[in-house]
């Protein structure tokens, strides 16, 4: 398709989820910024997620798609689409690559949509393709590739962005100062979600690692998670021996602050795995079927530890073969603990 640059004023980037995938967009929306410095970019992403975009440069506006019980996936999608209709962008560029976000840019009434011509529905919703993308690409990389085809540079580092207000850092502080940490000691950060059962490191080897991160590095342990996580952590602290004080309330950002004041954290390939690289939290992430090319984390000193190749491996993740023998149960607890000591963040 022919199009003149300069005629771009409005811009308009979808990408609906989730917490490490609109993370690893702001390269992307950094690269607008630069290429089209006059003009106003706004962000289209499910609500939830409104928190991790506090306060961003590279956004005009957020355009929040608004689910919940009263409002179903379907009639909030259509309530959306008629809201980008009226703004009449210019230009609308999908990084959501699925069914969703192709109908939305379809439906957008841009002129030019932008996005990754995977199957013949993208395809036949957007009328510029991307560039296609690189074997050992990375998830930003293969993000930004949809905006390379109107002039935008590959920046010399992907530039991340999380912002964390001075009243999360309080409230953060204030609730381990309820626990009773004394921020005396390095404080490590154990998540162990992730979202789905196969990702996850067994709770009892986390518990196991707490213990020597107690007993023989003099740290302060604190576990945080989700409400579905409660078995999960109830495990790791029965595990530890230790009554480790643990969160499964926090919003985006008061989990963005517990990250940031932390001094390391232990996660597997997760949404907080990305947040922590964001705030350059030192970290070591856990992989198991998700591949690290792709998903590695980027900002913070890392160290991340895989299994073992498998026969199995990659897989869909939902429909294990290897039922209580998954490939993260090959990762041995001494290789964290390793994987600490190498980091040299605990002093």
């Amino acid at each position: 398709m022919q199009f003149k640059t300069d005629s771009i004023k409005k811009i308009l980037v979808i990408r609906y989820r989730s917490i490490g995938d609109i993370l690893l967009c702001n390269p992307t929306l950094a690269g607008l910024r630069r290429r089209f410095p006059d003009a106003k970019i706004h962000l289209l992403i499910d609500d939830i997620f409104e928190e991790i975009l506090y306060n961003n440069p590279n956004v005009d506006r957020l355009v929040l798609n608004r689910r919940n019980k009263e409002n179903s996936g379907l009639k909030s999608d259509l309530e959306t689409i008629k809201e980008i209709r009226s703004e009449k962008y210019d230009l609308v560029v999908d990084l959501q690559t699925g069914p969703r976000g192709a109908i939305t840019t379809l439906l957008s009434g841009a002129k030019i949509r932008a996005g990754h011509p995977y199957r013949l529905r993208n395809r036949l919703c957007y009328n510029v393709y991307a560039e296609k993308a690189s074997p050992d690409d990375h998830s930003w990389r293969i993000q930004f590739r949809t905006v390379r085809p109107f002039g935008a540079d590959w920046p010399k580092k992907p530039e991340l962005f999380l912002d964390v207000p001075d009243k999360a850092i309080e409230s953060a502080r204030g609730r381990l100062n309820k626990a009773g940490l004394m921020f005396d000691r390095p404080i490590v950060l154990l998540h162990p979600g992730a979202r789905v059962q196969v990702k996850r490191w067994p709770a009892v080897k986390l518990g196991l690692l707490s213990r020597w991160l107690v007993d023989e590095k003099l740290c302060a342990v604190v576990l945080v998670g989700s409400e579905a996580d409660r078995d999960e952590i109830k495990a790791i602290r029965k595990a530890s021996g230790y009554a480790l004080p643990f969160f499964t309330d926090l919003g985006l950002l008061e989990l963005a602050a517990l990250l940031k004041i932390s001094n390391m954290v232990v996660c597997n390939d997760s949404g907080p795995m990305h947040m922590a690289g964001a705030l350059n939290t030192p970290m070591v992430a856990l992989f198991g079927p998700s591949d690290p090319t792709l998903w590695t984390p980027l900002g913070s000193p890392s160290i991340t530890i895989s299994c073992a190749p498998m026969e199995c491996m990659p897989c869909d993740q939902n429909n294990c073969v290897r039922e209580g023998a998954h490939c993260m149960t090959h990762i041995e607890i001494d290789e964290v603990k390793l994987a600490i000591e190498r980091l040299g963040a605990l002093i």
